[in-house]
């Protein structure tokens, strides 16, 4: 099979991003591993047999999807597997009042919770949090020109509450590169960010769910919707690139939420 041409033009005419050719080559040692006769059938079965769960499944289904189509080898797409629907874990209200209320005088746990606030107010995601520059934020408009995912670039509004600590933080930081990044120029990793996080979470004293970006690009998504917040509007404010992806987040909404909403927009309520 042609995986590394296809690799290839993947990276250099299609510029996809270096973690992007990393899924897809862990997808082709999938297929090395346990294609057995060559049937995808079979490669599924014994992908499945071997203890890999079936989120992993799928993303490996996606990728030799997207090979099999552009090696026109004539293989029906195949169908995802069902997976185990799973409420997406957020912060609670006790979680985030914490959060706000913190302060620190610690460099590094300054900057882990100046980037919580950014992620709990516009949904990024760590990688494109690290990545903003001083250019990249418009104070006067209060939007972020940011880099997401397959190099795209979307706006993404944020409030006056956060222009008043991101305005604050760029004042004591001024000339670094990255408004996130360290004293020496350079952009801080996603690794890194999560290591002070894991601290940020214990000083915070939360338990129950893991303190980490995705919680809190969950919890932010979660808490639009519940606020009446629009889906579509929500799917690129967060860089989703098909509207399901977002949808995900309506299974995080409770029996109260459904039945706040029901009396907020009844047209009998309208009446009173």
């Amino acid at each position: 099979m042609r995986f590394e041409e296809f690799l290839n033009e993947r990276k250099y005419l299609l510029n996809v991003s270096h973690k992007t050719l990393v899924y897809y080559k862990c997808a082709f040692r999938a297929w090395d591993k346990h294609s057995g006769d060559g049937k995808p059938v079979t490669w599924i079965k014994n992908m499945l047999e071997s203890g890999i769960k079936p989120v992993s499944v799928n993303t490996y289904i996606c990728a030799l999807n997207a090979y099999w189509k552009w090696e026109g080898a004539g293989i029906s797409k195949l169908k995802y597997i069902k997976e185990e629907e799973k409420i997406l874990a957020t912060l609670t209200t006790e979680h985030v009042g914490r959060l706000l209320r913190f302060g620190s005088t610690k460099t590094n746990l300054r900057r882990a919770h100046l980037v919580a606030l950014t992620i709990l107010d516009t949904g990024l995601r760590a990688s494109e949090v690290l990545g903003l520059t001083k250019e990249n934020i418009d104070m006067e408009n209060m939007i972020l020109n940011v880099l997401g995912k397959g190099g795209k670039h979307r706006l993404v509004p944020f409030s006056s509450e956060l222009r008043k600590s991101l305005y604050r933080f760029s004042e004591k930081s001024s000339g670094r590169v990255y408004t996130f990044g360290t004293k020496n120029n350079t952009k801080v990793s996603v690794r890194n960010l999560e290591r002070d996080f894991q601290i940020l979470g214990k000083k915070l004293g939360i338990t129950g769910v893991r303190f980490s970006p995705h919680t809190l690009r969950h919890t932010m998504a979660t808490n639009w919707i519940r606020s009446g917040g629009d889906i579509f509007m929500l799917s690129r404010v967060l860089g989703h690139s098909d509207i399901k992806t977002t949808t995900k987040y309506l299974k995080s909404l409770g029996v109260a939420d459904i039945q706040a909403t029901a009396q907020r927009v009844s047209l009998l309520s309208a009446r009173r």
